[in-house]
């Protein structure tokens, strides 16, 4: 193993860590994925007009197109159509149902018109031109022409449906659950179970009868027009508050006019798919919902149902969606895995289930327990295996039934099979970290790219019209052989329409031609435009002696003096910066002599500076690292938090500085000083009342008016400088990263999934 895999294995090794050391069990989860896209902004959008909301109106002007696939049809190798959540469309800036069609096996896909904005959990195609989707609302959609139209079908009900199955062109079956109760935090914790059937291809769908207790049902499989099962969960006799469940599979011989309850698995655990080859040979896969169980759920019948026998695919808080067999010995179960160190997991059985092989998906994210995906749908045919989910993820294999040998070829690893399958995005995906204005009509948005799983990249959009359109301006992709990569920008700043500065980590690559075996080479953690961003250039090569750099932000006094906050300076355990007196051209490194750590792990980006006059700045990150000099960066003294501790453990993203005495730290708490921070007192409004997460930025435009944002679209404002915060109903359904106000009422909010959403005083009032 040479040096550059060796490096490479330990960095996932220790980010695994770091991540599993974070981790806490999750509690009893819903059996149902919960929708990508918040439901209150998707409404605002839906026709195009946002509804003010409060008193002030949110309109999305960007965000990334991607696909949350729950469901997935092959006809033949080449075609077939997946379905899934509402995408948003960038061109006519409104959100569309998401219908998907391949011809070529998957590696390109061409969206259809669904004709209206809702999710879809289950498709079904009979032939090259019949085919039904169905899902939230009751809805059930027919296309007769492969996908060119698609049409509405009465169907009487609201319920989601969660699965559909054909047996010829006329008779099909459609699974459904309503919410009918809710725990104390307002989350769904039981369902009333239907099944509907038609028996003239959708044009009239009539409501079957099925045991009083069934709660939740997943997929459904039928061999002929009389012989059918269903999987999903049934309601147990009640003892104390708490609502118990217990995996259940119902069958019918008649067409679904009886249905009768065949088999449970026990409590607390949720089926979600099954699949029958024929009379006898059927699976059922699931989850548990208690954190008292683990390992596989998959059980097996070979009598049609009258005894089933668990086998073993699955493992720890392995929530299998999905199972698919192409004959009596050949199969696929594929989910997620929110902790799993290599992706989404996926099994594969050449026996039948007697034996379960895991398939590593080599691409996927090892930082899953922050960027999870996952897979709720698979297809097989022939030897060709497909595979879609979250963050329109699509891994495929042409070669889905062959051995893995050790080694494929030299210099090629099958370890774990991860050779037999390519992952990768339909779209592109975006972080955005920060977003600055330097008017009302220039702006920027800087952070991180992806096109392909694992491998991100820097990115800079830009405005000309405040926002009505956004443009890449810059990228800067890793070589499509890295391993993984998490290049990124963190932080833009502009002093005018020209002149600007973007920081971030550093590319680094390896280069074997370097004597005597090699060097790392770092480039891009500081780059500099003097044209609007029509060029980026890069800036501080001499900073990196033999290390790469990340900077977590960037500030500059004028056009000439500027500052960059260092995430760290190996080996010195020192927080430093990076300083320039002539618009970058030289930047120099200015160690603080205090001792901290910036950045805490490498997924967050977790660290602020503010220059209030040209001799007072400061910095903050990490845990509770705050320093500040007086003297224009010549000496520097480690500040405080007042929090009831000896020291302060808490994590800091914000800072936002009035003058020069009145300042707010914002971040896993919110602190404030009135003295230049001589003390830092915590701010008395509890910001976890909801649960709202961490703090990821903050403005203020004076000493009264200020904006914060957050994790799961948190927005605040306050107008009495922080005595009071109000709720700014934004329905962002996603973390908010990067805030940047013109004035006290009109700003620009950036984050995750590529979001940007400008805000302003509504009429409405």
């Amino acid at each position: 193993m040479n040096k550059k895999r060796s490096i490479i294995i330990f960095s996932i090794i220790l980010l695994i860590s770091l991540s599993a050391a974070q981790y806490q069990p999750p509690p009893q989860p819903a059996p149902t994925p919960q929708p990508a896209i918040g439901p209150q902004l998707q409404q605002q959008q839906m026709n195009g007009n946002p509804a003010p909301l409060a008193t002030h109106q949110f309109s999305l002007q960007f965000m990334e197109t991607s696909y949350y696939l729950k469901d997935v049809a092959f006809l033949t190798k080449d075609l077939g159509w997946a379905a899934g959540a509402p995408h948003w469309n960038q061109s006519d800036k409104e959100f569309r149902g998401t219908i998907i069609k391949t011809t070529d096996g998957g590696s390109s896909w061409t969206a259809q018109d669904a004709g209206i904005a809702e999710t879809f959990n289950a498709v079904v195609f009979q032939s090259l031109d019949l085919g039904w989707v169905a899902g939230k609302n009751g809805t059930i959609l027919h296309t007769s022409d492969g996908g060119a139209h698609w049409t509405v079908q009465l169907t009487n009900t609201s319920d989601e449906f969660r699965g559909l199955a054909f047996s010829d062109s006329l008779n099909g079956w459609a699974t459904a659950v309503r919410a009918t109760h809710q725990d104390w935090l307002g989350e769904d914790d039981d369902w009333t179970a239907s099944i509907f059937h038609t028996s003239d291809g959708g044009q009239n769908w009539t409501q079957q009868i099925l045991p009083d207790n069934a709660s939740f049902l997943g997929r459904i499989d039928f061999v002929d027009s009389r012989t059918g099962w269903a999987a999903g969960a049934k309601r147990l006799e009640q003892e104390d508050t708490r609502i118990g469940h217990a995996g259940v599979v119902y069958s019918t011989k008649d067409g679904g006019k009886t249905w009768e309850e065949q088999y449970s698995p026990g409590e607390d655990i949720t089926l979600t798919a099954i699949d029958f080859v024929d009379h006898s040979q059927g699976w059922v896969t699931g989850f548990p919902t208690s954190s008292a169980l683990n390992e596989g759920f998959v059980f097996h019948t070979s009598d049609g149902g009258k005894t089933w026998e668990r086998q073993e695919p699955g493992g720890f808080f392995d929530p299998l969606w999905d199972i698919q067999f192409i004959d009596k010995k050949r199969g696929y179960a594929a989910g997620f895995n929110d902790i799993a160190a290599w992706g989404p997991p996926v099994y594969r059985t050449l026996d039948g289930g007697a034996s379960w092989t895991k398939i590593r998906m080599e691409k996927s994210n090892p930082l899953s327990v922050l960027m999870a995906e996952g897979f709720f749908a698979l297809a097989l045919v022939e030897d060709q295996a497909v595979l879609v989910g979250d963050h329109d993820l699509v891994a495929r294999s042409n070669r889905a039934w062959d051995a893995c040998p050790e080694n494929e070829a030299p210099g090629e690893s099958c370890l774990n099979c991860d050779c037999l399958f390519r992952q990768s995005y339909i779209n592109p995906h975006y972080m955005l970290h920060d977003v600055f204005f330097a008017d009302n009509n220039s702006g920027w948005a800087a952070g991180s790219k992806s096109v392909v799983p694992n491998l991100w990249g820097q990115v800079i959009l830009h405005t000309k019209d405040g926002g009505k359109t956004w443009s890449l301006q810059y990228e800067n992709s890793p070589s499509s052989g890295d391993l993984f990569s998490y290049h990124r920008l963190n932080s833009i700043y502009f002093v005018d329409q020209q002149n600007g500065w973007a920081v971030g980590t550093s590319a680094t690559s390896w280069n074997d031609n370097q004597a005597p075996a090699g060097k790392w080479q770092h480039r891009g953690a500081i780059l500099h435009t003097t044209d609007s961003g029509k060029s980026w250039k890069e800036q501080g090569s001499n900073l990196y002696d033999q290390w790469d750099l990340e900077f977590f932000a960037v500030k500059f006094l004028d056009e000439r003096n500027g500052w960059a906050l260092a995430t760290k300076r190996f080996p010195s355990q020192n927080i430093f910066l990076a300083h320039t007196t002539d618009s970058g051209e030289h930047w120099s490194w200015v160690d603080t002599g205090v001792s901290g750590n910036i950045a805490i792990g490498s997924a967050l980006v977790q660290g602020d500076l503010e220059i209030v006059e040209r001799n007072n700045i400061w910095a903050a990150g990490g845990l509770g690292e705050v320093v500040h000099s007086q003297d224009g960066g010549v000496t520097w003294r480690k500040q405080n938090l007042s929090c009831g501790y000896p020291t302060c453990p808490i994590r800091c993203y914000a800072l936002a500085f009035a003058d020069s005495r009145h300042g707010w730290l914002a971040g896993e708490k919110l602190f404030f000083t009135i003295d230049g921070g001589d003390d830092w007192n915590q701010d008395p409004v509890n910001m976890d009342e909801r649960n709202e997460g961490d703090i990821q930025d903050i403005q203020f435009l004076d000493h009264e008016n200020g904006w914060l944002v957050g994790e799961k679209g948190l927005v605040k404002k306050t107008t009495d400088g922080g005595k009071s915060w109000q709720d700014v109903e934004s329905g962002i359904p996603t973390d908010l990263r990067g805030l940047f106000f013109l004035d006290r009422e009109n700003g620009w909010m950036a984050g995750d999934q590529g979001i940007i959403v400008k805000t302003e005083r509504s009429s409405h009032v």
